[in-house]
């Protein structure tokens, strides 16, 4: 004959070790004093019990460590029956999932990093910093943060999440320098290429670029007409193309271990010169006149002037040149002269433009 056994499992289900201690008591003592009749056969009362760990985590179980997933019996005796009680023991066991911080940067003095550690089924958020970083403050229980750290700070980050479907707690780190803001500027000279002069220097004015104080490199580089330059110094200097077409693109990113910043710079190439040699000989067969060499010039004027300023030579026309006389036909003594040019170009035909400078006569 069958025994009749109005035992059935608890209501309670543990998930925890300490869960699991609460209920075994109520587990063992219905399975001791289930009424049971005497006659046999009897069938055993079994008991099955459900629980989770995290990897790495252990669970005591009956004088046991259990650290494996599996199913674990074990048997009760009853008092006062032959029939004894089966406990099951079904063991999870749960693996911490793999989460990391992301940091993105603001390379400004005020806002430093955001700092983002949200991940779907988190029910806890708890952030903390070593050192202590104050515009940590009021931040400690948000999905992600905005920090400014004044030293190396190392952001630690303990997710834990919901029961349904449950999920390990886990622990995510990240390590971030204080933000080097950079501010990139530079001075071309001069700010303009003519024909007669057509040598350039780039000298770097940024703010920031010479700060390496958390380690790491700070400098900038130099790229013209989108050519990087070597060496990419403080300075650089280069010499204009007329093929290079009429404008010249100058591109400088400044950098520090943390940030970057970019200044552009065009400058143009006027396409116009005006050239007046500076010494000649009014007795040799060649180099005997001086007459200005000029590209896109409309309208021209030019005054010599001796030592004593007094006018030696006046012209109106391009073409024509100084052979050394003076106003009266005169051979003019060798020496320095002085000279003044007024002119208009295509580029700026409303305005006139001057030029002046020294030529030298020799005999």
């Amino acid at each position: 004959m069958n025994s009749s056994l109005p035992f059935r499992s608890p209501p309670c289900r543990p998930r925890s070790f300490a869960r699991l201690c609460r209920c075994l008591p109520i587990i063992l003592t219905l399975a001791a004093t289930a009424p049971l009749h005497a006659q046999r056969p009897c069938y055993d009362t079994v008991v099955r019990i459900f629980d989770t760990i995290c990897e790495g985590d252990s669970l005591i179980y009956r004088d046991r460590v259990l650290s494996h997933p599996g199913l674990y019996f074990d048997t009760v005796p009853r008092t006062d029956t032959l029939c004894d009680s089966i406990i099951i023991l079904k063991l999870s066991v749960l693996t911490i999932p793999g989460h990391s911080i992301f940091a993105r940067k603001h390379c400004t003095p005020f806002v430093a990093y955001d700092l983002l550690g949200g991940y779907p089924q988190i029910n806890y958020y708890h952030w903390s910093a070593e050192p202590p970083d104050s515009t940590l403050n009021g931040q400690e229980d948000q999905s992600w943060v905005r920090v400014n750290p004044r030293q190396p700070t190392t952001y630690t980050l303990m997710l834990d999440y919901r029961e349904d479907p449950p999920q390990c707690p886990a622990t995510c780190t990240i390590t971030v320098n204080p933000i080097e803001p950079v501010a990139a500027a530079m001075r071309v000279i001069p700010d303009e290429i003519t024909y007669d002069n057509m040598h350039v220097i780039l000298e770097d004015f940024s703010t920031g670029t010479r700060e390496n104080r958390w380690g790491g490199w700070a400098g900038r580089n130099w790229y013209i007409n989108g050519v990087r330059q070597q060496p990419n110094g403080e300075w650089v200097e280069f010499y204009g193309d007329p093929s290079w077409g009429d404008t010249v693109h100058i591109m400088m990113e400044a950098y520090t271990p943390s940030c970057l910043d970019t200044a552009y710079r065009d400058i143009p190439f006027r396409r116009v010169a005006l050239y007046i040699p500076n010494v000649f000989t009014p007795d040799a067969e060649t180099n005997n006149t001086i007459i200005p060499h000029t590209t896109g010039i409309s309208e021209f004027e030019m005054w010599i002037y001796d030592r004593r300023g007094a006018l030696v030579f006046h012209t109106d026309h391009l073409g024509m040149g100084w052979d050394g006389k003076d106003t009266h036909g005169q051979p003019c003594r060798p020496g320095t002269y002085a000279y003044l040019c007024r002119y208009r170009d295509s580029i700026t035909p409303s305005g006139y433009q001057s030029k002046k400078g020294t030529i030298t006569l020799l005999r």
